[in-house]
């Protein structure tokens, strides 16, 4: 083993003061601009992602700070190391090779792990392929490591759920209507791009989830996803709903009221203004909740598109339904 100082590396990467890891989607956003993607996941996590060319950029948030990133594209061990050396904050990493072969992915190998004296751990994968030069880079802190357990442990535990359930329908088959009930979701579907004010979507959390385990309605519809406006829509969706998660995993007990629907109006530039409660109560905790999510994520997303400029010139109006059951 040897051991790499990070000032040593500092001394020759320019920009090297950034530090990545804990940076929120703001900060990526004037680093890396809009993202390309950025979707949520079980339990609290935010996916903000990038295509960089030679490169694709991921970057993994909790509580909306970064915790793990991966880089995929055509690089060598050297170029893997100052790119480690650039996204963790000021430390020195140990080198320590594996086994080639050792552990293995679908398309990848993994040749070297650095380990970093906070606990934060990097890898360095090859291409399986022969002669490949694609490689990936992975970084997780403590923090994501926990996760990532965690995550490992509630996929094993559903993975067990379902076959019981499996089995258990061999001897009674459910019915549609008590699996949709079982599921816990509500898909919101929007038949008419320029008409979504009937059935807005959802952004909900089950009481009873684990900490962190807030859900953002993923089967929610936007009346279809190959349009500029139903692309846009979802990314907003997913920015105010990444802020609507963690605020309501601080207040989930003080929460009372169910539901509430707030009416509101996107400017070409990205931002949000007229907001409206036209459901439940705005005084509520769950209203001014929603509301601060909202008025959070205006410009997160940036301006409008051209395609969706020239159909929608002064913007467009939205509403959100916000729901705990």
């Amino acid at each position: 083993m040897k051991l790499i100082p990070f000032l040593l590396l500092c001394l020759i990467l320019p920009g090297c003061g950034w530090a990545r890891i804990g940076d929120t989607i703001d900060e990526l956003r004037k680093r890396y601009g809009t993202a390309d993607r950025l979707h949520d996941e079980i339990g609290g996590l935010t996916v903000v992602e990038y295509e960089k060319p030679p490169f694709s950029l991921k970057f993994k948030l909790l509580e909306l700070k970064t915790e793990g990133i991966e880089a995929v594209g055509d690089m060598s061990r050297t170029e893997a190391e100052v790119l480690i050396a650039r996204n963790v904050p000021l430390e020195s990493f140990t080198p320590d090779e594996l086994e080639d072969g050792l552990l293995k992915q679908t398309f990848f190998v993994f040749f070297s792990k650095y380990l970093f004296n906070s606990g934060t751990k990097a890898y360095f994968l090859k291409g399986k392929l022969e002669g490949s030069k694609t490689a990936k880079v992975l970084i997780d802190t403590p923090k994501m490591q926990q996760y990532d357990k965690r995550l490992k442990g509630l996929n094993e535990k559903k993975e067990l759920d379902n076959a019981n359930i499996k089995i258990d329908s061999l001897e009674k088959p459910e019915s549609t209507s008590e699996k949709s009930r079982a599921s816990g979701t509500t898909p919101s579907v929007i038949t008419d791009e320029d008409d979504d004010m009937a059935c807005p979507p959802d952004i909900f959390r089950d009481r009873s989830a684990v900490s962190g385990g807030a859900q953002m309605g993923q089967d929610a519809t936007f009346a279809s996803m190959g349009t500029a406006i139903g692309r846009y829509k979802h990314k907003l969706y997913l920015g105010i709903g990444s802020r609507w998660n963690l605020k309501v995993q601080q207040s989930i007990h003080q929460i009372g009221v169910k539901r509430v629907v707030i009416r509101f109006f996107v400017k070409p530039d990205g931002s949000i203004s007229q907001l409206d409660v036209v459901q439940g109560d705005p005084n509520s905790i769950l209203g001014q909740i929603s509301g601060d999510a909202i008025n959070q994520s205006s410009s997160l997303i940036g301006p409008f598109p051209d395609a969706l400029s020239s159909r929608y010139p002064k913007g467009f109006p939205w509403q959100l339904a916000f729901r705990i059951y």
